[in-house]
């Protein structure tokens, strides 16, 4: 059980990162053309509504009823007090600060709450800080791109080369910290109740994973506007492909020895799968893979992933409660993620339809109504 559990932590922690790698690509994406043309078009108070109104609605009806209806939210810091196969830890939180940081998505900035209420919702807080420093690193360079393409490439490279930078030294100051506290464990300094952790968990030592998207942002934008020439499909997939070879081996290999840093690899193969998916699209053509991506079953869960995402512990705890999942063993492994994934996604079409779409679509008055 210990060594499935080993192995199937790597591709969830995995998916975590191909998620802020394609951040870095989606949202980046805007700012990258206003560099390419040299003129402001994104709007900072629209841009801010969108990403709030992204984040926020969902996230705030899932915790509430995760907390008060269902109570099946962390307490306490999940990986000090979980119990495998068990809610241990878990019920309605009652700490009233602990719930303010919770509700405005803080709780990752301190020991005393990281990894409380619905605790995978850390990586909400770390999105949240990549959207308020983006504007910071990107509007300013518009200024100074003077019409020339070669200029404008360089300085639409700058933010994702500052981030990636800040990304690889946050993650080394994290690794010595961790070296000087063995006693807590890889899996703890990066998770639990301590500083370390909420180094691990901040933007500071996640830029890279972003950094990586942006990389390929820039390269869809210039590869749009025909200015990369020389980059033919094969040559574009004999790198991607390579790319995520290499990112994805290296990962595993550092998995013991430097686990901090296995992100950063891993974020290295996800920015090239994510340029294998959209160099087609630059150039105007189409491909098996987005075909394939663009499945309908496939890419609606992709619109209700925020809230599948949200839902997916509480009900993970539910099922420990509640005996559903039953002994390990095979058949658990394979029941599990079905009754999981059933309750999630069920779950999260509600919540998408009655909260996510109309936070999108602005209708704020009609929500209040109802």
């Amino acid at each position: 059980a210990g060594q499935i559990g080993l192995f199937a932590g790597v591709p969830v922690a995995s998916a975590l990162v191909v998620f802020f790698a394609m951040s870095g690509l989606l949202i980046y994406l805007p700012f990258v053309r206003d560099i390419a043309a040299g003129e402001r078009r994104v709007s900072i108070a629209g841009y801010t509504r969108r990403r709030l109104a992204r984040v926020y609605p969902a996230y705030l009806v899932i915790f509430l009823i995760s907390s008060f209806v269902l109570q099946a939210v962390y307490r306490t810091n999940a990986v000090d007090t979980a119990t495998p196969g068990s809610d241990i830890g878990s019920g309605m939180m009652t700490d009233p600060l602990k719930l303010v940081l919770n509700l405005g998505l803080l709780q990752t900035f301190f020991p005393d709450s990281i990894q409380t209420g619905i605790n995978p919702a850390w990586s909400l807080t770390t999105e949240l800080c990549f959207y308020a420093v983006l504007p910071l690193l990107a509007i300013p360079l518009v200024r100074y791109v003077r019409g020339s393409s070669r200029r404008a490439f360089i300085l639409a490279m700058l933010p994702a080369m500052l981030l990636l930078l800040v990304g690889l030294g946050g993650r080394a100051w994290a690794e010595q910290l961790y070296r000087g506290r063995p006693q807590l464990g890889a899996f703890g300094a990066e998770f639990g109740a301590n500083g370390v952790a909420v180094l691990s968990r901040s933007l500071l030592a996640l830029a890279d994973n972003f950094a990586f998207g942006m990389v390929v942002a820039v390269l869809f934008v210039w590869m749009e506007r025909g200015a990369l020439t020389g980059w033919s499909r094969r040559s574009v997939v004999v790198l991607g492909t390579a790319l995520i070879a290499v990112g994805g081996g290296l990962g595993l290999l550092v998995h013991d020895s430097h686990p901090w840093f296995m992100g950063t690899f891993i974020a290295l193969a996800s920015a090239a799968l994510l340029l294998l998916i959209v160099e087609p699209s630059a150039r105007g053509e189409g491909s098996a893979l987005v075909r394939w991506a663009s499945f309908r079953p496939i890419e609606y869960v992709g619109e209700i992933s925020l809230s599948v995402y949200l839902w997916h512990y509480p009900m993970i705890l539910l099922a420990s409660r509640w005996d559903l999942i039953g002994p390990d063993s095979v058949l658990a492994m394979a029941w599990s993620p079905v009754l999981i994934g059933i309750a999630s996604i069920g779950l999260g079409t509600v919540t998408y339809r009655l909260v996510e779409k109309p936070a999108m679509a602005g209708r704020t008055a009609r929500m209040r109504r109802a």
